[in-house]
């Protein structure tokens, strides 16, 4: 299989982002996107206020079920938030990485190094979009099956929701019921597009900015007394490189810290759950996780990919010729080994570096928080007793 051309990786992306309202290379915002807007943040507050409304210590088990959906809703809204204020720089980031790569498909050699990795992009990004429409559409129909099942089943109707809300009004009639079973579920939808777009931007990106370090490394590893003289280019590409990844940390350290602080809540309240809970809720309490605990992961690779290829350009430096080569040549490959010893990354505002040292951290966080709802927390029945 050829590599795919820019516009074959970045399509989806583009669908989305005119889907939420912010096209690519259009500085005016769309409408719909404060539409949008305006419907997950009023589940959000929905949620948030059935939350704070049960809040008691024998409602913990039923709360920390519903943390996971209200933690999604935010984190959502507030990475869209922060990708929207910064678009323009995603635009021009976009557009300098598309003139690098056109650059690449010309010649044969570098097209050959990174066919392997952009494939694998390419099919990343669409089965990532696939699997999270599936996911939320299983869970967004599902309350009607049941619906169905227990009419049915009883012969009773009862008009449940996919998430828990408080309204200001009754949803025990079929025309409330049905005005917010449609505003819960549009708002889930939105929250999917929310952050799989922000996600596979961030994945594409980081991808595009590591195979420019990785085409580096490789014309830096070739060098030799009679290609010397092109030093001057590749140390200006390598400080190019430099400067649009230090954009890539502008646009998504902000992002970044949100997943980082919300994803160790999730998987607290998912253990939680999956320890204390019924049987019945282990199916979606895994399928759940799961998702996350992936999400976080896949975070964690891309920053780790960046971490170690920036610094190959230094490895590459030192395995050239460079005992070859004229006195000046040896100061300039010495510079070059220097800076690429100070690797480039991407933080949660500067608060930790994405890594994969940073989703163990993800990980212990959670069971810190995890141990200490499990001392907190008394099952009813040995309240009654």
């Amino acid at each position: 299989m050829d590599i795919p051309e820019f516009e074959e990786i970045f399509k989806q992306i583009n669908i989305n982002f005119w889907l939420i309202g912010i096209p690519f290379d259009e500085t005016r915002i769309k409408l719909r996107y404060f539409i949008f807007l305006f419907l997950i943040i009023t589940t959000a507050l929905e949620e948030a206020a059935f939350f704070f409304s049960n809040i008691s210590a024998e409602n913990l088990l039923e709360l920390t079920q519903l943390a996971p959906c209200i933690c999604i809703g935010w984190l959502s809204f507030l990475k869209i938030s922060f990708i929207t204020s910064n678009r323009q720089r995603i635009f021009d980031l976009t557009n300098c990485l598309k003139q690098l790569y056109t650059e690449m498909l010309i010649d044969a050699k570098k097209r050959e190094v990174a066919r392997r990795d952009f494939i694998f992009l390419k099919f990343l990004v669409k089965y990532f979009f696939i699997l999270n429409l599936i996911l939320i559409s299983v869970y967004n129909f599902s309350t009607l099956i049941f619906i169905f099942y227990r009419y049915y089943t009883e012969e009773v109707i009862v008009y449940s929701l996919p998430y828990a809300v408080l309204v200001p009004f009754s949803t025990d009639a079929f025309h409330t019921w049905l005005f917010v079973y449609i505003h819960s579920i549009s708002a889930g939808f939105i929250c999917v597009l929310y952050f799989t777009t922000v996600d596979a931007l961030y994945y594409t990106l980081t991808s595009h900015i590591c195979a420019q370090f990785v085409l580096l490394s490789d014309e830096v590893k070739d060098l030799d007394q009679n290609t010397c003289q092109c030093l001057g280019e590749i140390v200006k590409k390598h400080q190019y490189i430099l400067n649009l990844s230090e954009d890539l940390e502008v646009i998504f350290s902000a992002p970044n810290l949100f997943n980082v602080l919300v994803g160790s809540i999730e998987i607290c309240a998912l253990g939680f759950n999956l320890t204390m809970g019924q049987w019945a809720q282990l199916p979606g309490v895994i399928l759940f996780l799961v998702s996350i605990l992936i999400q976080i992961l896949m975070i964690s690779v891309f920053g780790e990919n960046l971490i170690r290829e920036s610094r190959k350009v230094g490895d590459a430096a030192f395995i050239c010729k460079w005992y070859d080569m004229d006195k000046m040549a040896k100061k300039i490959i010495l510079l070059l080994m220097l800076r690429s010893h100070k690797s480039q990354k991407l933080t949660a505002y500067k608060f930790s570096v994405i890594s994969y040292q940073s989703f163990t951290k993800i990980i212990s966080t959670s069971w810190s928080y995890f141990t200490i709802l499990r001392t907190v927390y008394t099952p009813p029945v040995i309240n009654n007793e």
